[in-house]
């Protein structure tokens, strides 16, 4: 199984130093991102987190974009992502809700951060406290905000 990571998917994670959970959440030993992802990720102040961790990713190559995937409105990163994810049939992480919807209705499983953790508390990755930790750590260090549905489905 491929994972595709996006950029604001990866970043939000790195920021709060849980990129591990998506490793131990698909059973995987590496995570995929294109080249554009990783340009934006080089801006990025955790980069050289990042770098220390490139043995866990894996930096693809999208040689052309499909017909079906030119937009104007997505950035490079959501583009080339979601291409990657098409072609080889693999799980699309992003947090952009337009890009997910699009990607969806290519045929692309998509999860965001809230269906992620979802994903996590159904197979016991997490505890209550853990997912409280890492809801609160978003919010502090991502600007993540959860509204009541979401936090109600991660804490009950």
């Amino acid at each position: 199984m491929h994972v595709v990571a996006d950029t604001d998917f990866l970043s939000s994670f790195f920021k709060i130093s849980r990129v591990e959970l998506i490793f131990d959440a698909f059973d995987v030993n590496k995570v995929c991102i294109t080249q554009a992802v990783f340009e934006e990720l080089a801006k990025a102040p955790f980069f050289n987190d990042l770098a220390r961790n490139m043995e866990r990713i894996e930096l693809v190559s999208i040689d052309k974009l499909p017909d079906n995937i030119q937009s104007t409105i997505f950035g490079k990163g959501e583009i080339e992502s979601i291409s990657y994810a098409l072609e080889k049939k693999s799980i699309l992480l992003t947090n952009d809700k337009k890009a997910g919807e699009f990607a969806e209705d290519l045929g692309v499983k998509v999860l965001d951060v809230v269906s992620f953790l979802l994903l996590c508390k159904e197979i016991n990755l997490l505890s209550m406290s853990e997912m409280e930790h890492i809801i609160s750590s978003l919010k502090k260090y991502d600007y993540m905000e959860f509204n009541q549905e979401q936090k109600k489905l991660l804490l009950e």
